[in-house]
């Protein structure tokens, strides 16, 4: 099957169905998509065939996807059987164990790509590059949340509280388990600044891009190039995009209020703001993981570094790390997320946020003290140990002493 004829009516419906999370359908699409056309058929042609058929057709991707990452294989295999069991192709259990067996998946998943986490210091050199408000608000504010990547481009400004500095996240979190956040003042002046610019950025999008322009025919506007006269360059004509619905030529606040994200692009554009950012910096920021097994080698300072430089920040502090596992997202239990759901607790967190917030910021900085922090630590575990040996040798010479004591005293008996 050729690219050009993928029709996956079928696929975007079970995915309208059964996957709520715009991410989720998302990475299942390309998981699908992907198999497919490995496979060379067409969703409803595959559903069509025998269950014998079905399993060659799978242990003949296992092979094509053989040296991709352990945890991709699995996201794969996992995507296509929950596709076929919610289509009622009974495929047996001990099939899907095979194919987990035959790539060698039943040993546990490691991520190939080896990963770096920035100090305040790899961060603020790295953001220095930033030329734009957006890159410097977007990644200052994954850095001081300690939200996915996905989970900040879903955001709505509804979401962020800048009098309190909180984001209050519901369906755009992961797995959909409600939680809120805090950002540093640093950060809120950076999106304060980007409001301005964000503006400016949404009327200029659909004035230079088509795809743009498309998205508002589908949603039923009417997209007009109107020419005009322009005296001041000698009558020759310039034109210009406006939307029309009705009949009517909507604002430009109109058209603005028509995005909601904080963020308004996609993954993809993030992923190359940040990958420029990296290249600009250089060595080491640019470097890729040289591993052969990945497809396509990746930046050892990724995207989710911000994240996890949120996280072993707070750690380094010794935050609560209760706390610290609520904001980042990491429960799994609701009765645990529950608790939290009150005015009291709310305050708590922003207190904890707040008395650990230095550690976290990029361009207030105070210096980095993590070696003088480290001789400290090593000066203190040599003083106990001096101290635990002096110890020892007081109560040595307390022996001797009680020793000499005895022995004088039986001299004296013998006398």
């Amino acid at each position: 099957m050729r690219k050009h004829d993928w029709h996956p009516k079928i696929v975007e419906d079970y995915l309208k169905k059964y996957y709520g999370n715009i991410g989720s359908r998302k990475t299942t699409l390309v998981y699908l998509k992907k198999f497919f056309e490995t496979v060379d058929i067409q969703p409803k042609d595959f559903l069509k065939l025998s269950n014998k058929d079905i399993e060659n057709s799978l242990f003949g991707y296992m092979i094509a996807i053989g040296e991709n990452p352990k945890k991709t294989q699995i996201s794969c295999l996992s995507a296509i059987k929950k596709f076929l069991d919610r289509h009622e192709k009974d495929i047996k259990a001990k099939i899907w164990e095979d194919l987990r067996i035959r790539n060698n998946l039943n040993k546990g998943s490691y991520a190939l790509t080896k990963k770096e986490t920035p100090t305040q210091n790899d961060l603020r050199k790295i953001l220095s590059y930033a030329t734009g408000v957006k890159s410097r608000a977007l990644f200052m504010f994954c850095a001081t949340t300690g939200l996915r990547i996905d989970e900040v481009l879903a955001l709505n400004f509804d979401n962020i509280d800048f009098e309190k500095r909180k984001v209050e996240l519901n369906e755009e979190a992961k797995a959909e388990l409600p939680r809120y956040t805090f950002f540093t003042p640093e950060t809120k002046e950076q999106l304060e600044l980007w409001k301005p610019e964000r503006k400016r950025m949404l009327l200029r999008r659909y004035k230079s891009s088509k795809y743009i322009r498309d998205q508002f025919k589908n949603m039923g506007y009417e997209v007009k190039r109107e020419d005009k006269f322009d005296t001041h360059r000698q009558g020759k004509p310039i034109y210009h995009w406006n939307v029309y619905k009705d009949g009517k030529e909507l604002s430009r606040e109109e058209i603005i209020e028509m995005e909601k994200r904080v963020f308004p692009f996609d993954y993809i554009t993030a992923q190359r703001m940040w990958a420029n950012l990296l290249e600009k910096a250089g060595d080491p920021y640019n470097k890729k993981d040289s591993n052969p097994k990945l497809q396509y080698p990746r930046y050892m300072y990724n995207i989710h570094s911000l994240r996890r430089f949120w996280l072993t920040q707070l750690m380094f502090e010794r935050a609560n790390k209760e706390y610290v596992d609520y904001m980042g997202g990491h429960w799994t239990n609701l009765d645990a997320v529950y608790k939290y759901e009150n005015t009291h607790m709310r305050t708590v967190l922003k207190e904890e946020y707040d008395q650990h917030m230095k550690c976290l910021l990029v361009f207030e900085t105070q210096p980095d003290l993590s070696d003088i922090h480290k001789q400290l630590s090593e000066k203190d575990e040599r003083i106990s140990d001096l101290e635990k040996k002096t110890k020892d040798m007081d109560d040595m010479k307390m022996q001797l002493l009680e020793l000499r004591l005895t022995i004088q005293e039986l001299k004296n008996q013998k006398n």
